[in-house]
């Protein structure tokens, strides 16, 4: 149970962290650009940016598992040898 909560709680961190960059990145195109052009440059950026966003968040999603697989392996293997320890004594 708390495995699933210390998961929970990163992935929380993660998402406040990315929604405070693009919300920074939001303010600073509003304010310091010329918003037609950047909402131009933005229509002709988000026609190629389905796949390849897809792609994106496909890795990130293969990363995070695998990291959290690699950690609980670890984990369970550290947790195995120091039975094995106790058991010899």
């Amino acid at each position: 149970m708390f495995r699933v909560l210390r998961y929970c709680r990163i992935c929380l961190t993660a998402g406040l962290i990315g929604m405070l960059a693009g919300m920074a990145g939001q303010i600073y195109i509003y304010e310091f650009s010329d918003r037609n052009d950047v909402l131009m440059q933005a229509a002709t950026v988000f026609i190629d940016l389905d796949e390849l966003s897809f792609l994106v968040a496909f890795a990130a999603a293969v990363v995070f598992l695998y990291f959290c697989v690699v950690l609980e392996y670890r984990r369970w293997h550290r947790k195995n040898n120091s039975d094995e320890a106790i058991k010899k004594i």
